[in-house]
């Protein structure tokens, strides 16, 4: 008869013998020592315990006690951090060495599954946020179903249903640990993960085709966003300088009959030239920029050296200060002359 303990480990309960668990203590304890130099030592360890934690579980069908054999052929199968330290080469790799690949392949991914995996699965394997993928779906499938109401052609919104389950079919399921490293293009030993880069990862999925393309159409798609804000606020500031004009109308009679000081206050600072010179320059330069960055975003431009968004954003600042400091010296000089 031996002592057992419950732990968890990275979300899994699992109930282990006493000598499992200063094993499997000791073996995380020497995995920490190897990726302490790693600035990515954090994410590394978590991820890698996670990995056991999969493997413990495959292990332990119907609540089989975790033993010291489970954890001895998981240190065979990831591999043993100590031999890692002892074959630790002296000199130095070369800086233009790259780390090792690790190949995607493409899997449902059904631990983060709505239905059946298959964005979640087109996610991971483009290095694509789930939540875009699912997305994409739903547009296409209401325009179509919206298309097929009004024009009555045939239901092509089946196509989107149709293309899901295709997909379904075809892309196999990622259960085993194995299957969710290649996937995700994560290594699944440890000296793969000695040689792995998590900004090389995210760099690679940001080069890939279909990164490069989901960060073109945002681009594009901001750019445009701009360019209307900008050609809209432009008209708006063809219209401001009539404005006064149109206060004094609306404000003279009211004024005449009100005993409120703030309206009176209110009138002397709507109906100044001054303030709407400051207004319509603070508008038009916004509005310029705006219209620069849809420009830059849409066209896929490179600034020039001088920075003329940055230029532009900081007048815009000078432009708001301006603005702000004339309406409280202003307030401050009417508000004594009016008859409170």
């Amino acid at each position: 008869m031996k002592k057992t303990e419950n732990i968890s480990l990275a979300g899994y309960s699992f109930t282990i013998e006493v000598d499992a668990y200063s094993e499997l203590e000791k073996y995380l304890s020497d995995i920490r020592t190897v990726f302490t130099a790693d600035e990515n030592a954090e994410e590394i360890t978590s991820d890698i315990e996670e990995r056991i934690a999969e493997l413990l579980s495959e292990k332990c069908r119907n609540g089989m006690v975790v033993n010291i054999g489970m954890i001895k052929a998981i240190k065979e199968q990831i591999g043993d951090p100590q031999a890692m330290v002892q074959e630790e080469p002296e000199t130095t790799p070369e800086k233009d060495q790259k780390p090792q690949q690790v190949k995607k392949k493409i899997y449902r991914n059904i631990d983060e599954r709505v239905f059946g995996g298959v964005c979640s699965g087109l996610g991971s394997y483009f290095g694509i946020d789930k939540v875009f993928i699912r997305i994409i779906f739903l547009i296409i499938f209401f325009i179509t179903f919206i298309s097929t109401v009004e024009d009555g052609d045939g239901p092509w919104f089946l196509f989107t249903i149709l293309a899901y389950i295709a997909l379904w079919i075809a892309m196999p399921a990622a259960r085993t640990v194995e299957q969710k490293c290649e996937m995700k293009g994560k290594p699944m030993k440890l000296e793969g993960w000695k040689d792995f880069d998590l900004k090389t990862e995210l760099n690679d999925a940001a080069a890939s085709p279909a990164g490069q393309t989901f960060k073109r159409v945002g681009g594009v798609f901001l750019g445009l966003l701009l360019l209307l804000t900008g050609f809209g606020m432009m008209l708006g500031s063809i219209v401001l300088p009539a404005i006064p004009e149109l206060l004094t109308n609306l404000y003279q009679e009211h004024i005449i009959e009100s005993t409120y000081p703030m309206d009176n206050l209110a009138y002397m600072l709507t109906t100044d030239p001054t303030m709407w010179i400051l207004l319509i320059t603070t508008a038009v330069v916004m509005s310029i920029w705006f219209v620069y960055n849809g420009i830059m975003l849409t066209f896929n431009l490179k600034a020039p050296k001088w920075r003329p968004g940055l230029v532009l954003f900081i007048s815009w600042i000078f432009c708001l200060m301006a603005l702000a400091a004339w309406t409280v010296k202003m307030t401050a000089e009417i508000l004594p002359t009016i008859n409170l």
